[in-house]
């Protein structure tokens, strides 16, 4: 089984407005943004949506600061990426799996105990987060030590350097 970790560089403070916003300019604008994105995920978890129960509900979730579906809590992370990504843009991605601390969003969303694990970070606790995560001798992932760290670096100074949130997200 293969795992991906994507990064993304993002605008935590334009996260943070969608939620609870009660805006339908914000949901038209990501909706439409984000059709194909939003297509795919309701294709690929079919089994678990419906015409009530879908990403498109989800997302109005997150902008009406409300959790309907709690029994599909990856389907908030998921929509959250795509948020995020939306306001700013993926820097990253390739198969490795990291586990380097506990999950976190620049909103309330409920966290799935299987995937996506995502981890948010704001600009302002980028240095340090970068001395936590490179200091980690184990629990970063299943493969090459040294490459992670090496791309995990390239994230962490990157999103420094561009002063930007950063979100990275595993599945």
């Amino acid at each position: 089984m293969s795992y991906y970790v994507y990064a993304y560089l993002t605008d935590a403070n334009k996260v943070s407005s969608v939620f609870s916003s009660n805006d339908p300019n914000i949901y038209e604008a990501l909706s439409t943004s984000l059709k194909d994105d939003l297509g795919n995920l309701d294709n690929y978890f079919s089994e678990y949506t419906n015409a009530q129960k879908n990403v498109s509900e989800v997302l109005k979730d997150i902008i009406n600061g409300e959790v309907r579906f709690p029994d599909i809590p990856f389907m908030y992370g998921y929509v959250y990426e795509k948020i995020c990504e939306y306001f700013g843009e993926q820097i990253y991605n390739a198969e490795y799996i990291w586990e380097l601390e506990e999950q976190s969003a620049f909103i309330p969303i409920p966290f799935s105990t299987d995937f996506p694990y995502i981890i948010s970070v704001e600009k302002y606790r980028l240095q340090e987060k970068k001395s936590k995560f490179i200091a980690l001798k184990y629990g970063i992932g299943n493969c090459d030590y040294e490459e992670e760290i090496k791309d995990l670096t390239y994230i962490l100074d990157k999103a420094i350097e561009e002063s930007r949130d950063l979100v990275i997200c595993v599945y």
